[in-house]
């Protein structure tokens, strides 16, 4: 029987749980932790509104840890990345444009990102969602944008990436 919190000479059965707990009751409890990230960011747009094609899907910084991920002064709605290694997720949630395809992805310094991109294709004026996770090593200072790799102006209602060194 694995213990996770002990009372007197007995397991608490309705103690808190943390994440991992490797023991029993009659030995001591090893508690392991989740690995903080030293640097993250979440960075949003609730505000919605069209994008052409090409640009950049604007986004906020709402919270970070550390100092390796930044809001980008010198371009508007995008992430500044230190170097390292990073965990990236984005989320898109718009509307199917006139080409029935709905394309975001990733730039690095203006340039995209190899495995980036994600698409979705459906009637035209639906509500759809894109999302990606991807691994990305920068060995200088990066800009990162998201933003519109489709052929129409596409209308976002929210989006959102979060940054994780890793």
């Amino acid at each position: 029987m694995t213990c996770f919190t002990k009372c007197g000479n007995g397991c608490c059965p309705n103690s808190p749980r943390p994440i991992w707990v490797f023991g029993s009751c009659d030995t001591s409890n090893d508690v392991i932790n989740p690995v903080i990230p030293t640097s993250y960011g979440f960075f949003e747009n609730n505000l919605g509104g069209a994008v052409t094609s090409g640009n950049i899907i604007p986004v906020s910084l709402t919270s970070s840890r550390g100092s390796k991920i930044t809001a980008s002064t010198t371009t508007a709605g995008a992430v500044n990345l230190t170097p390292g290694t990073y965990e990236i997720t984005y989320f898109v949630n718009g509307t199917i444009p006139a080409s029935g395809t709905m394309s975001v992805g990733l730039r690095a310094n203006g340039v995209a990102i190899t495995g980036s991109t994600s698409t979705v294709s459906g009637t035209v004026g639906n509500q759809a969602t894109v999302s990606k996770t991807i691994v990305l090593t920068v060995t200088s200072n990066t800009t990162l944008e998201l933003y519109n790799t489709g052929s129409d102006s596409l209308t976002i209602s929210n989006a959102n990436i979060v940054v994780k060194e890793i």
